[in-house]
């Protein structure tokens, strides 16, 4: 459907596309300059030490983040980080090709984060990856690699954050008083590496925090958002925002507010061969199809009416060698495999990040996380890609527990019990995952129970997948299945009711 109109109910006419909602698992590439001091996330605000502004969660961090980079570089700010990402060991098909191994059947590239670099051939903005560090189109290489290998391809942005994220970029250091980069002027760069660059295109204008950005801010935002969509055509774009960037509700409202959002989104899903689909943080209901709901690091707890995506990652969300409690730590295959099933029971997609080196490998650990997910997607993809939620999504006990942490996240790895079970279905079958593997050799399936009156048909076979067909028997109470000795797979166990 074209013809889309720049306001909600003419976007609210979009469907999200078919490929979304059958792909349940995508990859994320969250990679970029940050990834030079491996030391995780906010890297490129926190290296400038605590700020009077700095929120409460932040002040550790920060902390812990200045002193490495005082250790390590000395003096500089964020742009000193650019030219020091090379991405020398990059080779985005070998990484592509790790990743459809693993079973993911979408990928999605980092565009630009808050430190406002773009890792494309920008027009729009000098401070990019063609002309510093790499100096490659490092978005082009990724979707020429995403397309040979035939994933739909998204882009996530994340610059909309910069208003308020390098603030800090004026101010001074906690220490010695001596000013920041974020005051230098195009003519400051002359016989420097950044020679005819200039800060002021990097750095936000000095404001007092909480202040809002003027309309300038966001025109010039998605002009780079546009130019980035019209080139790559991506099949999905990623705005890490609560709503619309610089519109009511935002992370950083413009003033006025903006409503240049609704103008991209129009223009894109006019102009998105595959028919495009945008996520964002908080979406009514109303908006379930205008806009996708995106989950970062937070699970929930029922099935939704359409789909919508989980985005978490392998530890931090650039590389990290600390591992400091304050920093994500990293995941088993099985805490992913788990995170999946539950997140696909609900009508959702898992979207995972893997950290990679600034030199653009992945680790050897992440690899094997990988390779066991993979594993298991090629015995138990069947009840994974293109189900649908069943009557219920789950049963058993293990809830997904309080809030923690400045995101609001709730991921964990849990330690799961035999009556944990989520379910999915496509056709007549129905999947019954268990979360852990019975110590008396029989599941019970309670949600399946002629008393719950859920089932449509008496079954005629139970398969237990990575096995083969098992006895079982139906009762009031429950669907009792009886297993083999030893589980045919690792993390979770899939059973096929047809």
């Amino acid at each position: 459907m074209r013809g889309f109109l720049p306001d909600w109910d003419s976007l609210r006419r979009h469907r999200i596309p078919d490929w979304f909602g059958e792909a349940k698992f995508g990859i994320w590439s969250h990679w970029g300059p940050q990834s030079v001091a491996s030391s995780g996330d906010w890297y490129a605000r926190h290296l400038y030490g605590m700020q009077p502004a700095s929120e409460p969660w932040e002040r550790r961090r920060a902390d812990r983040q200045h002193a490495h980079h005082r250790s390590r570089y000395g003096a500089g700010g964020a742009k000193d980080l650019f030219p020091r990402w090379r991405a020398e060991r990059f080779d985005p098909g070998e990484l592509i090709d790790l990743y459809v191994s693993s079973g993911a059947r979408y990928f999605v590239a980092l565009a630009a984060h808050c430190d406002n670099f773009d890792l494309w051939d920008s027009a729009q903005h000098a401070w990019n990856a063609t002309r510093i560090g790499p100096r490659r189109d490092i978005v082009g290489a990724w979707e020429r690699a995403a397309r040979a290998a035939g994933l739909p391809f998204g882009l996530s942005f994340h610059n909309n954050w910069t208003w308020r994220w390098l603030d800090v970029a004026h101010g001074a250091d906690p220490a010695t008083g001596e000013p920041h980069d974020g005051g230098l002027t195009r003519g400051d760069g002359a016989g420097t590496w950044w020679e005819g660059l200039d800060p002021a295109e990097l750095y936000p204008a000095r404001h007092a925090p909480g202040t809002k950005p003027p309309p300038h801010v966001a025109d010039r935002f998605y002009a780079r958002v546009r130019e980035a969509i019209d080139r790559y055509r991506p099949d999905l774009v990623y705005l890490d925002d609560g709503r619309l960037p610089f519109d009511a509700g935002s992370v950083v409202e413009s003033e006025p507010v903006s409503t240049r959002g609704l103008d991209l989104l129009a223009h894109y899903y006019n102009t998105c061969p595959t028919g495009g689909l945008v996520t964002v943080k908080d979406v009514p209901d109303a908006d379930r199809t205008a806009v996708v709901l995106d989950c970062e690091r937070r699970q929930l707890d029922a099935a939704q009416p359409y789909p919508w995506q989980f985005d978490t990652s392998d530890g931090e969300w650039f590389d990290c060698s600390d591992d400091d409690p304050m920093f994500h730590p990293r995941k088993t295959s099985q805490q992913v495999v788990h995170t999946l099933i539950d997140v696909v029971s609900k009508n959702g997609t898992l979207l995972l990040n893997v950290p990679q080196r600034a030199d653009g490998t992945v680790d050897a650990r992440a690899r094997t996380l990988l390779g066991e997910v993979g594993d298991w997607l090629r015995i138990c993809g069947e009840g994974v890609y293109g189900t649908t939620p069943w009557k219920r999504a789950a049963e058993g006990a293990t809830g997904l527990g309080e809030t923690k942490g400045y995101e609001g996240y709730n991921e964990a790895d849990r330690a799961y019990r035999p009556g944990d079970i989520r379910f999915t279905r496509r056709g007549d079958a129905v999947y019954a995952t268990l979360l852990a593997w019975p110590a008396g050799g029989t599941a019970t399936i309670t949600s399946l129970g002629t008393g719950e009156r859920l089932l449509e048909r008496r079954p005629a076979r139970v398969e237990l997948l990575g096995h083969g067909p098992v006895t079982w028997r139906l009762a009031e109470e429950a669907l009792y299945a009886d297993l083999p000795p030893t589980p045919p797979t690792k993390a979770a166990y899939m059973l096929k009711i047809t």
